[in-house]
Formats: structure tokens, C-alpha cells, sequence
């Protein structure tokens, strides 16, 4: 897999997948509001920039919850993403049950079809692999 680092903070790393084509981002630890609001920001202006249409959003090490966020995420952040290009979003859900609650109150908030849960890295690759691009 050829990624290409484009940010790195302390709660997210963003790299572009340039194999499949893709934003990748890595969120590590617990999220605060501003932290997801952050991250999210960066993810939006990386994609916008390489007039990407998939995101491999991985929550797989973040601990704890973040549902402050949620509302935000699923009214504020997904729409502009979306109108950025951004047509399929596959997001690997945390082990934290917490962080797994957030993820999907902020699916059932979002626009239908906007983002699809998975347990596990490599089923969420898969999928955006079977995807066609924008």
C-alpha cells in the first residue's frame, strides 16, 4: 500500500492512499468536540485538494466517547464532505462500546447512504475497493 502522510497531530493521522484512492484517516486516543471538529476540518481540506470521492475513516484506537460531536458530524461536516466529492465513507468502528455508540448515532443522523460501519479494517478496505470512483 502506497500512503502518503498529509497531516499528523497528536488524535489524527491523514494519508492519501494513492493505490486505492482514497483519504485515510487515523484517529488515535480520546476525542473531545473541538478535537473531531479539527480533524474533520483537515479531512475536508485534504479531500477538497486532491478531488478525492472515497474516506477510510478509521476509529480503531480511539478510546471513549465523543458524542458531543455526533450532531455535528452527521448535519455540519458530512454534508460539506459530501459536496466536496466525497461519495463513499467507510468508517472502522473503535472497540471502545462508547466510541461504537457515537459512530452510530452519527450515522442514523446523517444522510442515508453517507457513511457504512465496519468492524474491521479490512472489510472497510474491501468495500471501498468495489466502489467506483466519482
Amino acid at each position: 500500500m502506497s500512503r502518503r502522510l498529509l497531516y499528523a497531530s497528536e488524535h489524527i493521522d491523514i494519508h492519501h492512499d494513492e493505490v486505492g484512492g482514497w483519504l485515510h484517516a487515523d484517529w488515535k486516543g480520546y476525542q473531545s468536540v473541538d478535537m473531531v471538529k479539527a480533524g474533520c476540518e483537515e479531512m475536508l481540506r485534504h479531500l477538497e485538494t486532491l478531488r478525492l470521492s472515497k474516506v477510510l475513516n478509521d476509529n480503531s484506537h480511539v478510546t471513549g466517547i465523543w458524542v458531543g460531536a455526533a450532531h455535528w458530524v452527521a448535519t455540519h461536516w458530512f454534508p460539506r464532505m459530501r459536496a466536496a466529492g466525497m461519495r463513499h465513507f467507510a468508517w472502522v468502528q473503535s472497540p471502545s462500546r462508547f466510541s461504537q455508540l457515537s459512530a452510530i448515532t452519527t450515522v442514523a443522523h446523517a444522510e442515508p447512504g453517507t457513511a457504512v460501519l465496519f468492524d474491521d479494517l479490512a472489510a472497510a478496505t474491501a468495500w471501498l475497493h468495489q466502489q467506483e470512483p466519482r
